[in-house]
């Protein structure tokens, strides 16, 4: 009979077999791996890293309920080993669990903050809707805006959830609803305490500076307050700096949503009557006060004022002067940008100048923050050593190409648009990020095969759609895409998209034009409406800023297409469907509905899952193809 293993010489065993079994997990030897770690806990069954990366390898092979357990046990065998706690959240994730992911994320954060824990703790919290308030998620939340862990339209959900557990706020929300449209007046909406109580919210504030609110409730507040602020023109409060800096905060918000909320007839006429009177004071020369500075700019952008430039020369209180950067001096910067953007191609069909127009009015997106670069990319390089050369067409005001510039620092990229609002506005951004790998171009995808170039990888994210012809365009795309790379698509799905033609259908019945006021009250309309389908176009993301909206309900070219139609394209043009960029969830229910290894990849299979289940690709097909190698490139 043998003898039991004395404790050193099992210690001294496990170590051996953990840093085999940890070289076989690098390395992607799960099986290997997986061996390894139970041998250690047949060993020592109380091995915390063993079970905790137990139950990593268990999730790279797809056995999520094992791996929670595992990890369960390894934090509770050891509370302070945060490698465990974030496996654990990765583990939540997966298994649909968000609540308990968002609190090992948030154990993972608080034992080791790194940035890529930092990076875990967002993307769990951002399917986080909470119940209550502790007050850690705040702090943590705040600091993922300010500092960029994810894009703020990510975490914008889950931060609204944080702040409307606020009683203040809460009981506001309720008043204003109980009155709409109807304004309540200061006393009746909010008193001066609670003012200064949600000037002191610092996720609130943080949230408004950088994205739109999305939603309603708490966007009928902040224009109840605004129009309280603007009837009693802050008389009472002028010298007191924490309503100055919500104001200041809130007027950021407006520039950012592009001044989207209801205005009455009566409260517009008297936002007029003080710009006149600012104006006049500008002319002058006399000093203002910064409330009422604050009060005006959360109705009109200041650049629009006559002598607005003259404030950047006077000293200000620091909330007011993070104003007039976002308002005049930044504005001005993207006006003497556009002078240096080369225009590489004509622009001369009727489609080409419409779609044109309607971005030179409503640059798209308006961006504040983008996402903060992790882990650099590997090195892309073409085999014969010359530099990576990719094309982002149709790339808006820049966020996905400054994101790409900063994450694949050594690709040389041109960024194209029919829009020169929109690419100076892109130019300015990538100045702030010091990017200096990004030519920006103005130039429409239809002429674009008379410029000569090649590229390694395209990106023609959501641009197609709004050509005269879609698959013209992205065959004088594909002519410019090396053989045997790669380029990533965004289309609309005609079917996921009914919701939209629903609210043209509205737009046509009242003969709204697509203009600021129109689209006011446009929205005005499609919230009150009972219809599902109108819920589902106010419970979007894009329905929250007036640039948005009107790419939603007013493009002057959009093409809704299907499934069968780009696997009839692909097959005609030599092109290998890769992936799908999908949520997991999404991904998950595919693969329990089609089980088969090459599934993911049958869009026949996508076809029938999307019929079933039509809001699947309710922003767009988003995917990536592979040009064939040898196919030719004209």
């Amino acid at each position: 009979m043998a003898r039991p293993l004395a404790d050193g010489t099992r210690n001294n065993q496990a170590g051996t077999l953990f840093r085999n079994a940890v070289a076989h997990h690098q390395a992607g030897a799960f099986d290997k791996a997986e061996r390894a770690y139970r041998q250690i806990l047949t060993l020592i069954p109380a091995h915390a890293e063993a079970h905790s990366r137990l139950g990593a390898v268990m999730i790279a092979q797809g056995n999520i309920s094992e791996a929670v357990l595992h990890m369960e046990q390894a934090v509770e065998l050891r509370p302070d080993l945060f490698e465990a706690h974030a496996n654990l959240a990765q583990a939540y994730t997966w298994s649909g669990q968000h609540d308990r992911a968002t609190d090992a994320s948030c154990r993972a954060l608080e034992l080791f903050d790194s940035p890529q824990t930092r990076t875990l703790f967002a993307q769990c919290v951002a399917h986080a809707r909470f119940t209550s308030d502790s007050g850690k998620f705040r702090k943590h939340l705040q600091r993922a805006l300010k500092e960029s862990w994810l894009r703020p339209r990510e975490l914008t959900p889950a931060c609204i959830s944080l702040i409307k557990l606020d009683r203040t706020v809460s009981d506001g929300i309720s008043r204003v609803n109980s009155a709409w449209p109807a304004r309540l007046n200061a006393d009746q909406l909010l008193g001066r305490t609670e003012i200064g109580a949600l000037a002191q919210d610092q996720l609130l504030c943080a949230l408004l500076e950088c994205d739109p609110v999305t939603d309603v409730g708490l966007e009928r507040l902040l224009t109840s307050i605004r129009h309280c602020m603007l009837a009693s023109l802050g008389a009472d409060t002028g010298s007191k700096e924490g309503p100055l800096n919500f104001l200041c905060s809130l007027a950021r918000q407006c520039f950012i949503n592009e001044y989207v909320f209801s205005i009455t007839p009566d409260e517009a006429r008297l936002a007029r009557q003080l710009c006149t009177t600012l104006e006049q004071t500008f002319a002058k020369g006399e000093s203002c006060s910064p409330l009422r500075l604050a009060i005006v700019s959360a109705y009109f952008p200041l650049h629009s004022l006559t002598n607005a430039e003259s404030l950047l020369d006077r000293p200000w209180p620091q909330a007011v002067m993070d104003l007039l950067v976002q308002q005049i001096q930044e504005p001005a910067q993207e006006r003497s940008l556009a002078t240096t953007i080369p225009a590489i191609t004509g622009i001369d069909s009727e489609v080409s100048r419409a779609v044109r127009k309607q971005y030179e009015q409503n640059p798209y997106p308006r961006w504040v923050k983008a996402l903060a670069p992790g882990q650099p990319a590997p090195p892309r390089r073409p085999a014969s050593g010359r530099p990576f050369d990719a094309l982002i067409a149709g790339c808006g005001t820049g966020l996905s190409t400054i994101e790409f510039a900063l994450q694949v620092s050594n690709a040389r990229i041109l960024a194209i648009d029919l829009s020169l609002a929109s690419l100076s506005y892109a130019k300015r951004m990538a100045q702030k990020f010091q990017l200096t790998n990004v030519e920006f171009g103005q130039a429409d995808i239809m002429k674009l095969a008379s410029i000569g170039r090649q590229f390694d990888f395209i990106d023609a994210s959501g641009v197609l759609h709004h050509l005269a012809d879609p698959w013209a365009g992205w065959r004088i795309l594909l002519s410019l895409l090396r053989p045997g790379s790669s380029m990533q698509v965004g289309l609309y799905s005609k079917l996921a998209r009914r919701h939209i033609a629903a609210s043209r259908a509205l737009i046509a019945q009242r003969n709204d034009q697509p203009t600021a006021e129109d689209i006011r009250q446009c929205r005005e309309q499609i919230i009150a409406s009972q219809d599902p389908l109108f819920r589902l176009i106010s419970e979007g993301s894009d329905f929250y800023t007036i640039s948005e909206c009107r790419d939603l309900f007013f493009h002057v070219q959009e093409h809704g297409i299907t499934l069968p139609e780009i696997k009839n394209f692909l097959g005609a043009n030599g092109l290998q469907f890769a992936e799908f960029y999908v949520d997991p969830k999404i991904r998950d229910a595919f693969s329990k509905r089609f089980p088969g290894p090459t599934a993911l990849n049958d869009l026949d299979c996508w076809h029938a899952f999307e019929t079933d289940f039509p809001n699947t690709f309710a922003a767009m097909y988003q995917f990536s193809v592979r040009k064939f190698d040898g196919l030719p490139s004209g």
